[in-house]
């Protein structure tokens, strides 16, 4: 056993970690991604992430990003129309913006020469597509390229990206604390189809390490117990099935900030990302990967939308999602396996690039640039 293993045996240990705490709404300077691009379509998306109300249009084969919310009455520009190329009309009054700039250029209804033009600026937001998804930069420092926040799996030459985004209940840090945790799958996924197959163990004894690319924090194994003697209680679990196997289980489990979760598989890989939405709801994507070409991709696609994203996707991690929409902490009791949740928040706590959001930041988000003559 490593000597340096992060011990998560302290009641008090959510405290220790103020940064991480503070960071209800996510952090700061990062690219998050929002959908995947497929979403987008002629219609503007309506997203909130880090508490912040964010439009995104495609127009004339780009992207733009926007605050979601007219200065004029508070209406969301995501449903408003484009009445001219490279902008967005609120649907209330008219008042009509630059996609690329967020300038006020016309009150529709006030005349062509409404006198509140260029008095009411938004600011726009970095946007980017890139790896089959769109990605929005949240922040007040200047954004770094989009490619420092992607995952360095999903930039591969060929690589095959299917999954969905759904909103779901639960405080982000709950969700990604379960996509790293060591302990629950043993016992909550014992029973899932998923795992119908697999011989699982009783217990395991791990440590955190970088994997060798630095990327990710991982989950390394170092004992593992497929059935023992309780004292007083007995021998569990029962013996496996004879369609009961050993060793079909991920390669390799890690995570990364800002929220992303790797379960490498075997001939393919899932991702997780727990995009903060508010203090009480998460973004969740689901991705599933592979590099393929030609037959190889088509055949991970048809497999992915028959088996994956069903019975991953859907019933195993159905389960997580029913859990984490119930969990209430503080307060805690941390136990040896949780020591895979400490080394995550240890992580947030030492090494972010930005600080945690608050409302403040996101209240901010959303009020123009206003010049007022008097």
């Amino acid at each position: 056993m490593p000597e340096d293993r992060y011990s998560a045996s302290r009641e008090d240990m959510a405290t220790a970690f103020p940064r991480y705490n503070a960071a209800a709404l996510g952090f700061r300077n990062y690219w998050y991604p929002i959908a995947l691009a497929r979403e987008l379509r002629r219609k503007p998306l309506a997203r909130t992430i880090l508490g912040e109300r964010i439009a995104v249009f495609r127009d004339g084969g780009r992207l733009y990003a926007l605050p979601n919310r007219c200065p004029h009455r508070g209406v969301p520009l995501s449903t408003g129309y484009r009445e001219f190329p490279g902008t967005i009309t609120c649907i209330y009054h008219g008042w009509t913006y630059d996609l690329a700039t967020g300038k006020l250029v016309a009150a529709l209804t006030d005349g062509p020469d409404s006198p509140i033009c260029g008095k009411v600026n938004l600011r726009p937001y970095p946007v980017a597509e890139r790896a089959g998804l769109i990605w929005v930069y949240v922040g007040d420092d200047p954004a770094p390229p989009v490619e420092t926040d992607i995952p360095a799996e999903l930039l591969q030459p060929n690589t095959v990206v299917e999954g969905f985004s759904q909103v779901q209940r639960g405080n982000w840090r709950y969700a990604a604390e379960n996509g790293i945790d060591e302990g629950h799958a043993k016992y909550l996924h014992r029973r899932a189809l998923w795992t119908a197959t697999r011989e699982m163990p009783a217990w395991t004894q791990i440590h955190m390490a970088p994997t060798e690319d630095g990327q990710w924090l991982a989950r390394m194994g170092d004992r593992v117990e497929f059935a023992d003697d309780y004292p007083g209680l007995g021998r569990w679990p029962k013996p496996p099935r004879f369609w009961q196997k050993r060793g079909r289980g991920a390669v390799r489990v890690g995570i990364k900030l800002p929220c992303w979760l790797l379960v490498q598989q075997r001939g393919w890989t899932g991702f997780e990302v727990y995009v903060p939405v508010d203090e009480t709801h998460y973004l969740s994507i689901l991705l599933g990967t592979c590099q393929a070409t030609g037959r190889a991709a088509q055949l991970f696609r048809a497999k992915y939308w028959l088996w994956f994203r069903w019975v991953f996707h859907g019933q195993f991690n159905g389960q997580d999602q029913w859990i984490i929409r119930q969990m209430e902490v503080p307060p805690e009791r941390l136990y040896r396996p949780d020591v895979s949740i400490t080394a995550w928040r240890k992580l947030c706590q030492d090494d972010t690039r930005g600080e945690p959001q608050t409302r403040e930041h996101a209240a901010r988000a959303v009020t123009p640039r206003l010049t007022v003559e008097i």
